[in-house]
Parts: structure tokens; sequence; C-alpha cells
């Protein structure tokens, strides 16, 4: 089983949501970025939100600054875009997120077509159940057209996450992904920041957190985070 730092040269954004080698629920979200619009971002962490905000003054910007992650009581929902605040209201009436990707498609910005990765989960203490990780990306072959492929698994075991991100390539050659895989996380939770931050290359990186899931919110979880 591959880890979760072996990324591509250009990942884009990715996410992670798994249990580490302890047992602890996480999730990982991060930020890589070509351009100083992209560069100039910063997570801001909030009780029951994770926001991507801008750092530069310029207007904002959906495709740029959006809400990354939502949680309640006993669910998270994590993902690079407004699909998740979307997802979030509409989760009284549709919890399953394998049928809400459906109605959700790529972002609008041709010629990339930048898929829209997305991963949820129930928490019951240190476990996780329920998690499902998926995207809504250009279709091979015909990429005017959307697919949405995910991965379900009933209960993550320890020293495991699902995850994807929105590109595969490099950043003269951007290709997207959202394909979603299993990885393994061999150590503690409070290690996959600075892990994964020391994979990615230097001069794309913007942002990363992991998040314990074992707290009530995200703040009183004490997350690990980074910026460039």
């Amino acid at each position: 089983m591959r880890s979760l730092e072996e990324t591509a040269e250009y990942p884009g954004r990715g996410l992670a949501i798994g249990r580490d080698a302890d047992g602890v629920p996480f999730f990982t979200y991060w930020l890589t970025g070509r351009s100083p619009a992209s560069q100039s971002r910063e997570l801001v962490v909030h009780d029951r939100e994770l926001i991507v905000r801008d750092t530069s003054g310029g207007p904002a910007d959906d495709l740029r600054h959006y809400t990354a992650a939502t949680r309640g009581d006993d669910w998270v929902i994590v993902g690079n875009g407004t699909q998740v605040s979307d997802l979030t209201a509409l989760r009284p009436q549709q919890p399953d997120l394998q049928l809400a990707l459906r109605q959700i498609t790529y972002e609008p910005d041709p010629p990339i077509r930048t898929p829209r990765i997305t991963a949820t989960a129930t928490i019951t203490g240190p476990e996780l159940t329920e998690a499902v990780i998926g995207s809504a990306r250009p279709y091979d072959g015909a990429p005017d057209l959307t697919e949405h492929p995910s991965l379900y698994a009933a209960r993550i075991a320890p020293g495991t996450a699902l995850t994807t991100t929105t590109y595969s390539g490099t950043t003269t050659t951007i290709t997207p992904n959202g394909l979603p895989r299993t990885v393994a996380i061999p150590g503690p939770w409070t290690s996959i920041t600075e892990t994964l931050w020391t994979a990615l290359a230097p001069s794309l990186r913007v942002a990363i957190i992991t998040v314990p899931l074992d707290q009530p919110t995200f703040s009183a979880a004490k997350p690990h985070i980074q910026h460039r």
C-alpha cells in the first residue's frame, strides 16, 4: 500500500481522511499553487469550519477562496471548493455523498477542468465509519462530460486513509486526477503535516493542515498547520 506523501510533482489541492497508526481519526487538507494569486492564501480554523482565505487584499474568487471543511457533532465534510458548503446544506436531505456528488461538475476553469474533490465520514469516538471520498472530474477522452469516481469504506482501520488530489501531473503538464485511493498511515497524526509538507515542492507550497477528529470542534483539536 502506498504512503500519503507519494504524490505528483504538482498535486494542486489534496485531501485525506482516515485514522493514524494509533487509531486517532483525522483529516488532512493541503494547497499548492503556481500563480501569485494561488499562493496568496491561508487556512483559517473556526470551531465548525475551515476557511481558505485570500491574503493579497484582492477580490474574492470562489475557485480559490471557500469553506474547505465543515463538521457536526458526529460528521465531517472536506473538499476543495464551494461544494463543501453546498453538500453541508444538503446533508439533512441527502446524507449519502456518493449520490450527492452526482449533482456536481468539475470547476469552470477550462482548459484545465479541475476536479472537485470531497470526502466525508461519520465520527463515533475513535472510529470513522460510512467514509466516502470522491470527485467530479472530466471524463477521460470526452472532457466535456463529468464522471464521479468514489471510494466507500464502512469502517476505516487504524493506519489507513482515503485520499485524492486534483492533479497528477507536473507544472507544465497538468493532468486532472480526482481518482480516490487507499494509503498507509504508518505513524501518528502529529507527523503527517510535516511529512507531507516536506514531500511537496517548496516553490509550490501554500498551506497544509491536519485536524484530529477526536475532539468536538476543529479549534479544540489543536490542529497542526503550515503556511508558506
